[in-house]
Order: structure tokens, then C-alpha cells, then sequence
């Protein structure tokens, strides 16, 4: 992708922003996520987090929902670190069942 948004550039081909789609699973966030953000707000587009979801396996064990809150916070930090990084949504959320 980053090759594309490169391609495109010097196309004069007017691009504002890239979204990512993360459809993560529980432990297993990239490490470098923060820095693939960084790396396309360094050509100068805006980045967010367009469908942001980190499933885990139902019922859900107390150290999986644990893990899945940290994984939640770790790729929130990453948009937050990237001044670039201008939104995150989340996906496959619902509040059909209340408590």
C-alpha cells in the first residue's frame, strides 16, 4: 500500500487519507502497527481506523477479555501517538444486549 499511495502521488493523483481496515484477534496485534501509521502520515496523508475489532474466541476465558483490553488500548495509543492519525471506529459493536 505504501508503494501505491507513493505511485499515486506522483501521479498528482489527489489522496487525502488511507483507512485501516484491522479485524484483529486477541494477542495477536501487530507490534508495528504504530509504525505503519507513521509511515504513511510521513507522505503527508491522514490515517484512521476505519473498522477496528479484536475478536476472541465465546465464552470468552477472564484472562482472553483481559488480553483483548489491552490489545483495545495498545492500537488506540498507536492513533493517538500519530498526530496524523485522525479517528477510530469500531466495528461490530452493538448495545442489543444490555446488562
Amino acid at each position: 500500500m505504501l508503494n501505491l499511495v507513493k505511485t499515486l502521488q506522483a501521479q498528482n493523483v489527489p489522496l487525502d487519507g488511507i483507512g485501516f481496515q484491522c479485524h484483529f484477534i486477541v494477542g495477536e496485534v501487530p507490534t508495528g502497527f504504530q509504525a505503519q501509521l507513521e509511515a504513511f502520515a510521513a507522505l503527508g496523508v491522514e490515517v484512521a481506523i476505519t473498522e477496528l475489532d479484536i475478536r476472541t474466541s465465546t465464552p470468552a476465558s477472564s484472562s482472553a477479555l483481559a488480553q483483548q483490553q489491552k490489545d483495545y488500548q495498545s492500537v488506540v495509543q498507536a492513533c493517538m501517538n500519530v498526530e496524523a492519525c485522525v479517528g477510530i471506529t469500531v466495528w461490530d459493536y452493538t448495545d442489543k444486549v444490555r446488562a
